[in-house]
């Protein structure tokens, strides 16, 4: 309700008089009419009840009790009592519907009047309850009702019969008032919120989500009984998620997951935006052009590169250069600290990257720690992708104790930008590295570490027979690892997680001459189906398909006899070894069947034959190609994705070749967000709904909101208490809110 007008304003002005119309059109009469025909405003007793009293001698009186609050969403029930003459009496209720306007007037009593017309003194009491949408009753006590209703003295026949004629305004004010508020979704009801829906493409749901235990999928069933659809307040619900014009960010976006109405959620959702990780590699190269690329990297040293100071080549390349004095001196200060880290004198490096390099000598300094006390490698014509342009240095391996020393003196420094991580975590101390501004810090073999200021990581980009050897050119990226030089470091850790559950890497290839075909076990390839793994039928395309993916990118795991026999008497150590390398980031299993009978389960972090990306629905490693020519027409390579590229085509001169390496782990692509729930938390099918199309909602174009763990660990399907992981098939089966027009 609104702030409660005066009598005054009801009365006396004009130009607002509301849905008092009897004071409106008395105001427009002349003469004694005027007055003979506008409502009195009687005076509340000075009693704590909510009475008036009528002096006698009135004539024909009528007494209305007029609203002075807008009514909005509850009824007004007023219920006059006669206290003089008595015996006292309630009154038929007087009812003010909803969104009623204040000056609105129902007749409350008529009293008897004698043969000239004249009513005897009386006394009248009115008590008001409220009713709510929902049938909730609230009684006012007097004070509110004296705010809430006054009693009006209407006198004459002229009076009684401009009420009457009059009464019809205040109900047509009224329902244009209820109609008005139709129009808002708060107050909408019936076939206004169907309009509402049409205008947002959200028809009522006329069926329910289920779980479909032999399609092992959400599916829907019409809602009971027959013929019923949605109610108002579910259907208000949704509506009210997609009215108005929103510029999505985080804030709103997790403000809307967890505050919007509908069904509640089981713990707070959190807009999860890590990144995963993408390295870069570069190659130049110049098919049938010895001595090009020679020529190349000795002006780039003479011109860009940075050499340590006390180098005779160094000094003449710098004093060559002609650069502000300030730069000079800038200049010289980080040759002297390359110098002290004992770089050696022919292997400049990068501008970026020997500043990097002075500020982590700086932040050693400040620990009173230096974990490595040399570079000792920089640009070399030979480098590789690693150190050919000089982007990359390799420093000596960190001293265990110094490290550690490292590690205590940055925890007790506290300097935010400095987050320190135990030697067992981090033992080529990247935590340090990363805070000077080199985002690569990669462990290698003999413990050295490489690091870089580009998000180099482990990748490494070959070139076979050589970067000037003649066409055709064959470009292979690898993500190498010291632990395992065998595989790419994400199935590495495939491998480890296997190995931990006691199932060795064994060779596909010889393997595969003697499998036999899935026919031959149906069991097998049906236990094996109900989990998701597909298995080999026809063998030669199988081989083919396999043989072209890169042995660095999938591994294969002899089950055995008893393993296999697991299959169909304990499914569930199958599901759990599935489980162990999806959470491994293996994103594909597939699996044959060899000579003796045992199954063989292949698992790759790239799409296997038959299998796609069925563990986590995309690849775990991506790898992309591009070339750009220094002096025009660059090479010309295909394909442009997958670990290797052949380059097929010379360009002008000499030309870049790239690689990009997109790594997926826990984290999102570029342009994606994931939302999170904490672990153990369980959502029903009708929440887990509910919450997809939030994040239909919240997500930006041109963003895609990634849901793969949301499906894989928090919906219960069957009210069992434990997660069901939904295929990639199910991810949207659910109903959508909005349906496309």
């Amino acid at each position: 309700m609104t702030v409660p007008q005066t009598t005054a304003d009801l009365l006396d002005q004009v130009s607002e008089p509301g849905a008092g119309s009897l004071a409106a059109v008395a105001r427009e009469l002349i003469g004694p009419l005027a007055g003979a025909t506008t409502p009195e405003p009687l005076p509340w007793d000075g009693v704590a009840n909510a009475q008036v009293t009528v002096p006698a001698g009135s004539r024909y009186a009528v007494l209305n009790v007029t609203l002075l609050v807008d009514t909005e969403r509850d009824r007004c029930v007023v219920v006059p009592r006669v206290l003089q003459p008595g015996p006292a009496a309630d009154q038929p209720a007087v009812t003010f519907e909803v969104w009623s306007q204040a000056g609105s007037s129902l007749p409350a009593y008529v009293p008897s009047v004698d043969e000239f017309g004249v009513a005897p003194q009386l006394q009248l009491s009115v008590s008001a309850t409220l009713i709510a949408a929902d049938g909730t009753t609230t009684q006012l006590p007097p004070a509110k009702v004296r705010n809430l209703v006054r009693i009006d003295l209407v006198q004459g026949l002229t009076g009684r019969v401009l009420a009457a004629v009059l009464a019809e305004k205040q109900r047509l004010r009224r329902c244009a008032r209820e109609v008005a508020a139709m129009r808002v979704l708060a107050d909408a009801r019936g076939n206004a919120l169907d309009r509402i829906g049409s205008d947002l493409g959200c028809p009522r749901f006329a069926d329910e989500l289920v779980w479909d235990a032999v399609r092992r999928s959400p599916a829907t069933q019409p809602l009971s009984p027959p013929g019923r659809l949605e109610d108002d307040a579910e259907y208000r619900a949704r509506l009210a998620l997609l009215r108005g014009w929103r510029l999505p960010t985080p804030s709103w976006g997790e403000s809307v997951l967890n505050s919007a109405p509908g069904p509640g959620l089981p713990a707070p959702v959190e807009i999860d935006e890590t990144r995963n990780a993408v390295h870069v590699a570069f190659r130049l190269v110049a098919p049938d052009s010895p001595g090009s690329r020679a020529t190349l990297l000795q002006a780039v040293r003479q011109v860009h590169l940075v050499w340590p100071a006390g180098s005779a080549d160094g000094d003449a390349a710098h004093q060559a250069r002609l650069l502000p004095q300030r730069v000079q001196d800038r200049v010289a200060r980080t040759r002297a600290a390359l110098a002290r880290w004992a770089l050696p004198d022919h292997q400049p490096l990068a501008p970026a990257l020997a500043g990097a390099l002075e500020l982590l000598e700086t932040r050693c300094r400040q620990l009173g720690a230096q974990p490595w006390t040399a570079l000792v490698a920089g640009q070399h014509d030979d480098g590789g992708s690693r150190f050919e342009l000089g982007l990359g240095a390799q420093l000596s391996a960190p001293d265990p104790a110094v490290l550690d020393a490292a590690v205590a003196a940055a925890q007790v420094l506290g300097d935010p930008g400095l987050v320190p991580r135990p030697r067992s975590d981090d033992p080529a101390g990247a935590w340090l590295l990363d805070a000077c501004g080199l985002r690569t810090a990669e462990l290698l073999p003999d413990a050295t570490v490489f690091v870089s200021t580009l998000p180099m990581g482990p990748l490494v980009v070959d070139l076979m027979p050589g970067p000037e050897a003649p066409l055709p050119l064959t470009a292979t990226a690898s993500l190498v690892t010291s632990t395992n030089t065998g595989y790419d470091a994400p199935l590495a850790a495939v491998v480890a997680a296997m190995e931990a559950r006691q199932l060795t890497p064994v060779d596909v290839s010889g393997l595969l001459p003697g499998a036999q075909a899935a026919s031959v076990f149906p069991d097998l390839t049906q236990r094996l189906a109900q989990v998701g793994v597909p298995v080999a039928e026809q063998l030669d395309g199988f081989r083919r398909q396999l043989g072209a993916v890169s042995t660095r990118l999938f591994a294969a795991f002899d089950l055995g006899p008893d393993g296999t026999a697991a299959i169909t008497a304990h499914p569930e150590q199958v599901a759990a070894v599935l489980t162990a390398a999806a959470a491994a980031a293996a994103s594909s299993v597939v699996a044959f069947i060899d000579a003796n009978g045992n199954v063989v389960l292949v698992f790759g972090v790239t799409g296997l034959p038959l299998a796609g990306s069925n563990l986590a629905a995309r690849q775990t490693v991506l790898y992309r190609w591009e070339s750009r020519g220094l002096a025009g027409k660059a090479v010309r390579l295909d394909p442009r994705r997958g670990s290797a590229t052949q380059i097929y085509a010379a360009g002008a001169g000499i030309s870049v070749v790239s690689c990009l390496a997109h790594v997926r782990g826990l984290g999102n692509d570029p342009y994606e967000w994931s939302p999170a729930l904490p672990a153990g938390a369980l959502l029903t099918l009708r929440q887990y709904e509910h919450l997809m199309n939030l994040v239909e909602l919240v997500t930006p174009v041109g963003v895609r909101a990634n849901t793969w763990d949301l499906r894989q660990h928090h919906v219960d399907v069957d009210g069992s208490g434990t997660p069901f992981p939904l295929t990639a098939a199910a991810a949207r089966t659910y109903r959508h809110y909005r349906t496309v027009r």
